[in-house]
């Protein structure tokens, strides 16, 4: 359970990273450049084996859940689970894009100073849709 939690928030700690780093940065200067096309990635590549620990430890979470409740679960927990699964989901997409805003920089260097902005919302997103899924995460463990 804690390997889960610690992937989660790992994933938005990164994100939380970026975004400050993404407002603290002069438009246009050589920080913008290396944090867009030389710390993303990277950022990314975290964020990634997050999400990847995320399920696979989700996944185990369950299964030991269901195994000691005999697979009977509250209405209450099915619908936590299910909100969790949502934000997982867009929190994803966030991830996606995020990869595809570094490729764009790359493909087309001056767009460096509009990629920034695009990232910082992007990890903007996902760090908000990680907190409340950090929280219903605690809720669950107390169901």
């Amino acid at each position: 359970m804690w390997i889960h939690a610690l992937a989660g928030g790992l994933w938005v700690a990164a994100g939380g990273c970026f975004v400050i780093a993404g407002m603290a940065i002069t438009a246009g200067s050589a920080e913008q450049q290396n944090l867009v096309m030389k710390a993303a990635p990277k950022i990314n590549g975290l964020c990634l084996a997050a999400a990847i620990g995320v399920v696979v430890t989700g996944g185990i979470n369950l299964a030991l859940a269901g195994v000691m409740r005999n697979f009977q679960f509250s209405t209450q927990f099915g619908w936590i689970l299910g909100a969790k699964v949502l934000l997982f989901a867009g929190m994803f997409l966030m991830l996606r894009r995020g990869f595809r805003v570094v490729v764009e920089a790359r493909l087309r260097p001056e767009s460096v100073a509009d990629a920034t902005p695009m990232m910082a919302r992007v990890y903007g997103a996902s760090v908000a849709m990680g907190g409340v899924a950090l929280l219903l995460g605690l809720w669950l463990m107390g169901s």
